[in-house]
């Protein structure tokens, strides 16, 4: 008798197939179990953090035993899936191929290494994974699991389909993408990104004022809304449109692409080039490992508010020592920023989307940075900063009696 195969879906509402079949799962948080041990087969998943997936930080009194009993019905339902207890909680023994969001990611990084058609192709497969635009659906009201990792997948997503619509662009399919990218920058209005490929699109299919209006509208709202205008590459754009550049193409032809590492020596130009890079970015993870000045931190607290990208921050411990620092970032915290402090952060950086990283040239470095796009490096650093968030302790909690 042959082994039935499992498939799990994430990226849309969360289901399973066996041999294609659909297979009922239960009730959301059941669902919300499987998805979390999904995300990440064949490591053990205590069972406490399977508590917060389901639930957050208001378990009930009953949540280990709830898990006990989701996990028993699932192996129920997925006899042949290789869901099994290994205390502290439990394992998915499930090759990764079998999950659509590993196959997703799996595909776009093989896209990330070729180019041209190839790289269209692996693109169009990894976008087909997708069951509508919304992961991780279905896990009932405001889910835990969902709130913390479907904006990471939604933006993984997004940037697969401008990586293709960017690859479309140069095959000569201008025409075709224009709808595509009218919608994408409606939907995205300050994301400078689609906005200089709809741009490219405008002026490849003649339609070159278009593409000079399109730039104009972005300007305005970036200038209302942030008080800064688009960035150089866009600006260039805009300069080679209006001199009559072709296909949307600044003079002297395509742009070169963007090194994994860049050395950036002067402290003014790092701290442009991180604004405008978290301007299109959907999750911020900062660590500020010196204590900074009661300005400086006025001023990043005020920067980041102005943008959509959700944020978490771990800053030192002394901190608490300055009552304006801490009255100002605990009026952010409580409006929906969330900041952490520790006394050992392990290392100062920013991490854009687990993309991309920016990081001291040197330790102890005042000015110079790195800018690293290598989703290797920048995942790892990334774990780091789970590793040091894991370890802080809540500001809120850790002030209060400083305040009074």
């Amino acid at each position: 008798m042959s082994r039935s195969v499992v498939d799990l879906h994430l990226l849309g509402p969360v289901a399973a197939t066996r041999d294609g079949a659909g297979v009922p799962l239960g009730p959301p948080k059941q669902r919300a179990v499987l998805a979390a041990l999904a995300m990440e087969p064949g490591r053990l998943i205590p069972t406490a953090d399977l508590v917060d997936a389901v639930w957050g930080d208001r378990p009930p009194a009953a949540a280990r035993k709830a898990v006990q009993v989701y996990v028993s019905q699932l192996r129920r339902a997925l006899p042949t899936a290789g869901l099994r207890g290994c205390p502290p909680g439990y394992v998915l023994d499930l090759d990764p191929e079998r999950v659509d969001v590993h196959r997703f990611r799996r595909l776009v990084g093989a896209a990330e290494q070729t180019g041209g058609e190839e790289a269209r192709e692996l693109l169009r497969q990894a976008l087909g994974l997708w069951r509508g635009s919304v992961p991780l659906a279905g896990l009932g009201e405001d889910a835990p699991l969902a709130r913390a990792l479907a904006p990471v997948l939604v933006e993984e997503r997004l940037s697969a389909v401008q990586r293709r619509l960017a690859l479309d662009l140069d095959a000569g399919h201008h025409r075709e993408v224009v709808g595509e990218l009218v919608a994408l920058t409606t939907a995205h209005p300050i994301r400078e990104s689609l906005v200089g490929l709809l741009m490219r699109a405008l002026a490849a299919a003649g339609r070159p004022a278009e593409a000079v209006a399109a730039y104009r509208r972005l300007d305005r709202r970036l200038r209302r809304e942030l008080g800064a205008g688009p960035g150089e590459e866009l600006r260039q754009l805009h300069h080679a449109l209006r001199g009559g550049g072709v296909a949307g193409r600044p003079a002297g032809g395509p742009a070169a692409p963007a090194p994994e590492v860049e050395r950036i020596d002067d402290r003014e130009v790092v701290a442009g080039r991180l604004w405008a890079l978290v301007r299109d970015a959907r999750e911020v993870l900062t660590v500020h490992r010196k204590p900074p000045s009661p300005g400086e931190l006025a001023r990043y607290l005020r920067r980041l508010r102005r943008g959509d990208a959700r944020w978490r921050t771990v800053v030192h411990r002394s901190v608490l020592s300055r009552a304006a620092q801490l009255a100002y970032s605990l009026r952010l915290h409580r409006a929906g920023d969330r900041h952490r402090v520790t006394d050992r952060p392990v290392r100062q950086m920013v991490i854009l989307d687990r993309r991309i990283a920016v990081v001291p040239a040197a330790a102890g470095a005042e000015a110079g940075a790195l800018v690293i796009r290598n989703p290797g490096v920048a995942a790892t650093l990334a774990d780091l900063f789970e590793h040091t968030w894991a370890a802080a302790v809540d500001l809120e909690p850790a002030a209060l009696g400083l305040l009074r």
